[in-house]
């Protein structure tokens, strides 16, 4: 794939349609400063769907409209289509040509087309993913890129390397995927909040639903049982409670007794402790005392043993000595005999060696005079050949000099003729290039003052510009913050909003009344309690838990409402509800005069809570002998003070009952009726308050915004001047530099010519006389060569006889020296056999007397061992001795540590003995006083129990006048009622319609939430395989990069070395890349140190590296080689256009090295002011039509 042409259309300075063709190879384009060469780049950026303005070189993206200039009137829209050849199919489209379009009009609207047809930018980015041309991709080279993949942290250079490696079309189906996974998770959460509420209730009301009518039945007989047996044991606890504290009051003396006989006890094995731990101590210092002098008997023992060893080892060596010195003497008369024998062959052998070294004598004086008379042949040739060699030599030379002094004196005679006519011109024009130079010389100042003003006006508002904006962003993040704030309590909000209009949470019966009373139905019905009362946040939890099911009680206008409610009810099979007639229920106050300044007491239940006035008699009824206390503590002082005859309740709903009981644990947060109720109160205020809060934010943020977008119309405008004056001065200076040049220039050719007209005619006579004397020279030479020539054929014949001669006396003497070598090895071989015999007579002697010296030592040191071998056995018997006293004592403090012991053991058992005595009791006193307080449990849990249960007084408990004759067989019964009950389970006699809608509820959400859950494990999956894929895919890619990076590196500075790092290799896909780079010659301990031409290489390099990898189609390199010197331009251009790149490269440059080595060049030209205009040159089309013309001519 490659471009093959891109039209632009009102893009920036390109007011008119201009098309740019591109062909295999390096395209150039090339032009001065701005005259509009970037912005050729800038368009193919763009269309390839760029969306920062910053990396468009702009503020808004409506800058990369034409503006309009002087004589032209602004663009509406601009528009760039760029064409592919694709026929290998590297994009994934099904055509040979791909078109790429994309249009922006000045309303802010866009088109981007493929082929003409409409498509989304996101399908132009997945047109382009994983072909080096994607958004990170590598194909767009500027300065900028160039600096920041070498100054750039670590890991911010991932980018480039991933789109290399082919893993950004994972990276996006994953960030795809993870957003559609937080999707998921909103959605669960959502649906958890509903599911909290359904879940407790779906299964409790399966169940109930068919056992609601057995329920009533067994409930009716259980009441009856219940209340009866409770009334009879409340009848019966009180002797029985008396009778138990006399128990306690007698075990808690006897306890007292044994506690303080386990004192004594105490003390006495404290005693003992310490006699034991001191008689322990003792044995331990006697064991270690016997210890120390078991070893040292156990050394002193090792070492009388060593003495006798070296005792009989001295023995040993005596015998052996006199051994020796009796072999010696025996052994001397056999070696004279031998010794004469020897030293007659030694005589013999050297007269034969005399004579054969003068026969070798003669031969090689012989050999020498015939070896010297060759030599002097050697040396006479040698020196007529080398004196042949000089003068041909020296004649090649003359003849050189003679045709090269002709010919330079005939160019002379020309050039003298040419330069006459050139110093006219020149001097001309340098009088031209004078008077252009003052001209520029005053405008450069002018521009200069004019661009000066202009940077000062641009700084200003660029300062004002700068602190508007972080003022915008600061209040654009506080409105984002502000948003979701709001809208999560909203969110929230509707959730218990959408609750509470179902009414979840109420009974079944409760429902259905309801939505009678809302159709009309059902006459004079207010609602629950619940609804009908506001209950501050600090009291809520209190409240509901002293309403208790209370608070689901209707309330209705008159007794005939609640008949007419029971009636629909009992009619529609649709369970049981209590009501609340206004007219009816009398108030209910505590007859206890409380004191309010009581610590821990808060208030009345009833006068805590706001309702309408109308219903104030039910609101006392229901809660006016209800008791807030802050704490349980505080609770059961107020409680015990007025002797247990109201309800109290404590802020975080733990309960004492009339009469003593206690209920309490841990509850939901915010679970309850009211507690919803006042939760949704509470996110509508302050979801309210942030709304407030958020419209004068807004408003804020409008009017920050008008100042931003005036500031950016100043920044606009002066910089729009900077660059007119900058352009200015640029194009004055560039002027400025050339006329110099030329002037320079100018001046230097002037000296040239007048120098070289005055040598011109001392260099032609110079070469005349050169001529006349070379042809003399050469005359002379050739003679002499002839005669040397002859000289050395007459030496040459002789030479061959000697060399004969010389070569059969040379084998004759080699033969001679060896034969006189063997002889003298002979002769070297016997005369150290008669040294040998000589020095073993002169050694027996020597031998003999030594042996005797050794012998009489070692008896003197076998005298000295037996002495310290008696001194050891003393000591030996003096450490025995205090050994067997440190064992007797060792034995008595033994004996001693027994007898405490035995005792200790004996108090021990003692102590166990009363210790078991003291669990006993303590265990019976636990009994009795378990048995107490179940006994006063079992009594106010009667009391509660009759409350709670039934709403009973122990009094109107009594007035039912329920008798139970056989208390046996009345809890039989009981039990057996309760059995039944039990067997049934939860029972809600209005469940079967209730589960019904509920189920079907649950049942719904349930598979909602199925969904969402198979749908995260999916994502969850998937992530993790992309992951995975991702991983692979960009370690390979690495790798290959570093591979190439350190070639390459090599090549582009011609020696040193690099590579690249990852900064974590456990984690490929978050780690950072670190550059290693080692120049030749230099010793930078980090790339900071570099230069910038050595860093914009060391980037090219990587770039080089990564196209190796994954060439991208084409890549457009902006004046990315500025820093670099003219050889390594010349490398940068080289590598280009090497085999090594399958890539289409278009370079916009400034440097000559680049130009040359393009194929095509685009010469950009501002001729009009603000229109850019293209001049194109096929260089090589214009080589090849050059060298055909070439073959032609």
């Amino acid at each position: 794939m490659l471009i093959k042409s891109i039209d632009i259309l009102g893009f920036k300075s390109f007011a008119d349609k201009t098309t740019l063709k591109f062909g295999h190879g390096l395209t150039a384009v090339v032009g001065p400063n701005g005259s509009g060469k970037s912005n050729v780049s800038d368009a193919v950026r763009w269309v390839l769907g760029e969306q920062s303005t910053k990396n468009l070189r702009g503020n808004s993206m409506e800058d990369v409209i034409f503006n309009g200039t002087s004589t032209r009137k602004p663009h509406g829209y601009c528009e760039v289509t760029i064409y592919f050849d694709n026929r290998d199919r590297s994009l994934n489209y099904n055509e040979d040509e791909v078109s790429v379009t994309r249009r922006y009009y000045r309303s802010h609207e866009s088109e981007y087309r493929i082929n003409g047809n409409t498509v989304r930018l996101r399908d132009i980015n997945e047109l382009f993913m994983d072909t080096g041309l994607g958004r990170d991709g590598y194909s767009m080279i500027g300065q900028g890129k160039v600096d920041a993949i070498v100054s750039s942290k670590s890991n911010e250079r991932r980018d480039i390397f991933e789109e290399a490696s082919g893993i950004s079309r994972y990276r996006y189906r994953k960030i795809d995927a993870e957003r559609r996974l937080h999707a998921a998770d909103e959605n669960l959460l959502r649906l958890n909040d509903i599911m909290q509420e359904l879940k407790s209730r779906v299964g409790p009301l399966k169940e109930q639903s068919a056992k609601a009518e057995r329920f009533l039945a067994l409930a009716a007989v259980k009441k009856d049982l219940e209340i009866g047996l409770w009334l009879k044991t409340l009848a019966e606890s009180k002797e029985a409670f008396r009778n138990q504290e006399s128990k306690i009051a007698i075990a808690t003396g006897q306890y007292a007794e044994i506690e303080r006989q386990l004192a004594d006890y105490d003390q006495t094995t404290l005693q003992n402790s310490a006699e034991f731990a001191k008689a322990t101590a003792d044995i331990d210092r006697t064991r270690d005392e016997i210890a120390a002098l078991e070893e040292e008997l156990v050394r002193t023992d090792g070492q009388m043993e060593v003495i006798k060893t070296n005792i009989a080892h001295h023995h040993q060596n005596i015998e052996r000595l006199n051994n020796e010195k009796t072999e010696l003497l025996q052994s001397s008369g056999s070696n004279a005999e031998l010794l004469t024998a020897k030293n007659a062959a030694i005589a013999a052998l050297e007269q034969k060696l005399a004579l054969l070294q003068s026969k070798i004598e003669k031969q090689s004086a012989e050999l020498t005079g015939l070896i010297s008379g060759s030599e002097s042949v050697s040396r006479k040739m040698e020196e007529l050949a080398l004196q042949l060699n000089v003068v041909s030599d020296a004649a090649s030379k003359l003849k050189v000099q003679s045709v090269t002094a002709e010919t330079s004196a005939a160019e002379l005679q020309s050039r003298s003729q040419s330069l006459q006519k050139t110093l006219g011109q020149k001097q001309q024009e340098k009088q031209r290039l004078s008077t252009e130079m003052a001209e520029l010389e005053k405008d450069r100042t002018r521009c200069e003052e004019q661009l000066s003003s202009e940077q000062n006006t641009l700084t200003g508002y660029e300062l004002r510009l700068n602190s508007r904006k972080n003022a915008a962003d600061a209040e654009k993040q506080e409105l984002d913050r502000l948003t979701l704030d709001i809208g999560e309590q909203q969110r929230r909000a509707k959730i218990l909003e959408d609750l509470q209009h179902s009414m979840e949470g109420y009974q079944y019966s409760v429902k259905a009344c309801m939505a009678q009373a809302e159709k009309g139905l059902l006459h004079g019905v207010y609602g629950p309690v619940s609804t009908l009362i506001r209950v501050p946040g600090e009291y809520a939890v209190a409240v509901e838990v002293a309403l208790g099911a209370a608070a689901q009680n209707i309330v209705v206008q008159s007794e005939a409402d609640a008949k007419q409610a029971i009636r629909f009810l009992k009619t529609n099979n649709k369970g049981r509800a209590t009501f609340l007639p206004v007219g009816t229920i009398r108030a209910r106050a505590l007859e206890e005069k409380i004191n309010t300044e009581q610590y821990g007491f808060v208030g009345i239940a009833s006068e805590l809570i706001n309702y309408d006035e109308k219903f104030s008699p039910i609101m006392q009824w229901l809660l006016g002998r209800t008791v807030i206390a802050e704490d349980l503590d505080s609770a059961a002082v107020i409680a015990k003070k007025y002797g247990y005859r109201f309800k109290v309740v404590t802020l975080d709903g733990q309960v004492l009952n009339p009469g003593g009981s206690l209920t309490g644990g841990s509850l939901a947060k915010n679970s309850g009726l009211l507690s919803r109720q006042n939760e949704i109160e509470r996110l509508k205020k302050s979801a309210e308050k942030l709304v407030q809060t958020l419209k004068q934010k807004q408003t804020l943020f409008e009017q920050t915004k008008q100042a931003l977008a005036a500031c950016e119309a100043d920044v606009l405008a002066a910089r729009a001047a900077v660059t007119t004056a900058s352009e200015d001065k640029i194009r004055v200076l560039g002027e400025i530099r050339r006329v110099s040049q030329l002037l320079a220039a100018a001046q230097v050719e002037l000296a040239a010519i007048e120098k070289e007209r005055q040598t011109a005619g001392e260099r032609l006579l110079t070469y005349q006389n050169t001529q006349t004397n070379c042809t003399a020279e050469l005359k002379r030479l050739a003679e002499q060569e002839g005669q040397l020539k002859s000289e050395m054929e007459q030496v040459s014949n002789g030479r061959d006889e000697t060399a004969a001669k010389r070569e059969a006396l040379t084998e004759q003497l080699t033969a001679l020296r060896l034969e006189q070598a063997g002889l003298q090895k002979d002769i070297a071989v016997e005369r150290s056999a008669v040294a040998g015999l000589e020095q073993s007579a002169q050694s027996r002697g020597e031998k003999a007397a030594q042996i005797e010296s050794e012998a009489a030592a070692l008896a003197q040191t076998v005298a000295g061992l037996e002495q310290a071998t008696q001194a050891a056995e003393a000591q030996k018997q003096k450490i025995s001795a205090e050994i067997l006293q440190k064992r007797q004592q060792s034995e008595q403090l033994l004996q001693q540590r027994t007898e405490i012991e035995a005792a200790s053991t004996r108090l021990r058992q003692q102590e166990k003995d009363k210790t078991l005595q003291r669990e006993k009791i303590n265990g019976e006193l636990e009994r009795l006083r378990a048995k107490k307080d179940a006994m006063q449990e079992e009594f106010d849990g009667i009391i509660k129990r009759l409350y709670d249960e039934y709403e009973l007084t122990r009094t109107e408990a009594e007035n039912m006048n329920i008798v139970i004759e056989n208390a046996f067989e009345a809890k039989k019964q009981l039990a057996e009622t309760k059995s039944k009950i039990k067997a049934l389970g939860s029972v809600n006699v209005a469940a079967i319609e209730e589960y019904k809608e509920v189920g079907e509820r649950y049942e719904f959400m349930l598979a909602q939430m199925q969904d969402v859950e198979k749908t995260r494990k999916e994502l969850g999956t998937l992530i993790g395989d992309l992951t995975e894929q991702m991983k692979t895919q960009f370690l390979q890619g690495f790798k290959q990069i570093g591979e190439n990076f350190s070639h390459i590196f090599v090549e582009m500075f011609g020696g040193g070395s690099a590579h690249l790092k990852l900064t974590d290799e456990a984690d490929p896909l978050q780690s950072g890349i670190e550059i290693i780079a080692k120049l030749p010659g230099k010793n930078v301990p980090s790339l900071e140190g570099l230069s910038g031409g050595e860093k914009a290489l060391i980037a090219i390099s990587i770039y080089f590296a990564i196209m190796q990898v994954n060439a991208p189609p084409f890549c457009f390199l902006d004046e990315v080689e500025t820093a670099l010197d003219d050889i390594n331009v010349e490398r940068f251009a080289n590598y280009m256009k090497s085999s090594k790149l399958d890539t289409q490269f278009i370079c916009i440059t400034h440097r000559r090295g680049t130009m040359e080595a393009a194929d095509m060049l685009y010469g950009v030209t501002m001729q009009e002011k603000g229109v850019t205009r293209l001049i194109e040159l096929n260089v090589k089309q214009l080589e090849l039509d050059l060298k055909g013309l070439e073959k032609q001519g």
